[in-house]
């Protein structure tokens, strides 16, 4: 982001137009090197889709909490053991 290239936004703007969390997470994503870091808007864009979507997934689960196995008796599959041990 810079204010030379013309996609410059503060702080508050970007909050409110892309939400605190995928902020956090297109800044997280800006830069890892001794370079500037460098926003990019389709990341904000794509979080925020991503974590509709985990949202999404984690209500079903809940919703679906009542159809899980209960105890390690019932339907005990290869993966169970594996991570029994």
């Amino acid at each position: 982001m810079s204010k030379s290239t013309g996609n410059f936004m503060t702080l508050t703007e970007s909050i409110d137009r892309f939400g605190a969390d995928a902020m956090r997470f297109a800044l997280a994503d800006s830069g890892d090197s001794i370079e500037d870091a460098n926003f990019v808007v389709n990341v904000a864009d794509s979080t925020i889709l991503r974590l509709f979507t985990f949202l999404e997934w984690a209500k079903k689960l809940v919703e679906t909490k009542d159809t899980y196995r209960t105890t390690a008796d019932s339907d005990y599959q290869f993966q169970d053991s594996y991570f029994d041990k």
